[in-house]
C-alpha cells in the first residue's frame, strides 16, 4: 500500500505563521500598525491616500528616535526574517514561478544587505538627518519582491517611515509575510497593493518625503543618502 502525505502550499503555510496577515488565501494591505481588508481587489486611491497619512504620522515620531533604538529594532526585524528564510524563498518561488534557488538567492542578498547598512549606519547617517516625510516605493511592474524588503528596512533603519506598494507581477504574499515578521518590532511599515490608479496618492509630495523606485543594482551607503538630507545648520 502507498501512502500519500499532502503537504501545506508556501502560502497556506505563510497565512497559519501569520494569519492576521491574511483573509484565506488574500494577503492584506498594512498601514498604521493594523491589517485591513479595504481594496479585496486592490486599494482605491482614498484608502491608498489614508495609508500615507498614516505613514506620515509615524514618520513624524520614528524620524526622532534616536539610532540606537533604530538599529536595535532593525536588528531584531532582520532576525526574524532570516529565521524564516527558507520559507520566505520557497514562497517566493511558488508566488512568482522563479526557482527556488533564485528566490533563495535573491532573499540572502536582501538580508545580507540590510546587514551590511547595520554594521555601517553610523558613519552613513553622520551629519545627516532623515527625510521631511516617509519614503513612498513605487516599484516597477516586476522588481524583485525582495529589494523592496530591504529598500524598506533600511529606509527605516535611516529614521524614515516606509511605505511600499506591491508590484503588479507578484510577490505580495511575501511582502505580507515580511511585514508581519518585521512590523511587531515596532518598524514604520506601510503595505499596500493597487493599480496605477493609487500611484497619485502615494506619491504626493506635499505629504512624502520622497518617492523611490527600488532596483535590485542599488548598494552600499548611496541607499542611505538617498533618503536622508543634509543636517541643517
Amino acid at each position: 500500500m502507498t501512502l500519500t502525505v499532502e503537504t501545506a502550499s508556501m502560502s497556506e503555510r505563510a497565512a497559519t505563521l501569520a494569519p492576521e496577515a491574511f483573509d484565506g488565501d488574500r494577503p492584506l494591505h498594512y498601514w498604521a500598525g493594523l491589517w485591513r481588508r479595504e481594496g479585496p481587489a486592490g486599494l482605491q486611491p482614498a484608502d491608498a491616500a489614508r495609508a500615507v497619512r498614516a505613514a506620515f504620522n509615524e514618520h513624524r515620531t520614528w524620524s526622532l528616535a534616536p539610532l540606537a533604538e533604530r538599529t536595535a529594532r532593525v536588528t531584531a526585524a532582520l532576525g526574524d526574517l532570516d529565521a524564516r528564510r527558507d520559507l520566505l524563498a520557497h514562497l517566493l518561488a511558488e508566488e512568482t514561478g522563479t526557482a527556488v534557488t533564485a528566490a533563495t538567492a535573491a532573499v540572502d542578498r536582501c538580508l545580507g544587505g540590510v546587514r551590511g547598512q547595520l554594521a555601517g549606519i553610523g558613519q552613513a547617517v553622520a551629519g545627516r538627518v532623515p527625510l521631511r516625510g516617509p519614503v513612498s516605493n513605487i516599484p516597477a511592474r516586476d522588481c524583485p519582491a525582495p529589494v523592496l524588503v530591504r529598500a524598506a528596512l533600511v529606509q527605516a533603519l535611516a529614521g524614515n517611515a516606509a511605505i511600499v506598494k506591491a508590484p503588479e507581477a507578484g510577490g505580495v504574499r511575501f511582502l505580507a509575510l515580511a511585514v508581519a515578521l518585521a512590523g511587531p518590532h515596532g518598524l514604520p511599515l506601510t503595505l499596500v497593493a493597487g493599480g496605477p490608479a493609487v500611484d497619485d496618492a502615494l506619491g504626493r509630495l506635499d505629504v512624502v518625503g520622497c518617492v523611490s523606485h527600488p532596483v535590485d543594482a542599488e548598494r552600499g551607503a548611496a541607499l542611505v543618502r538617498a533618503v536622508t538630507r543634509r543636517a541643517p545648520g
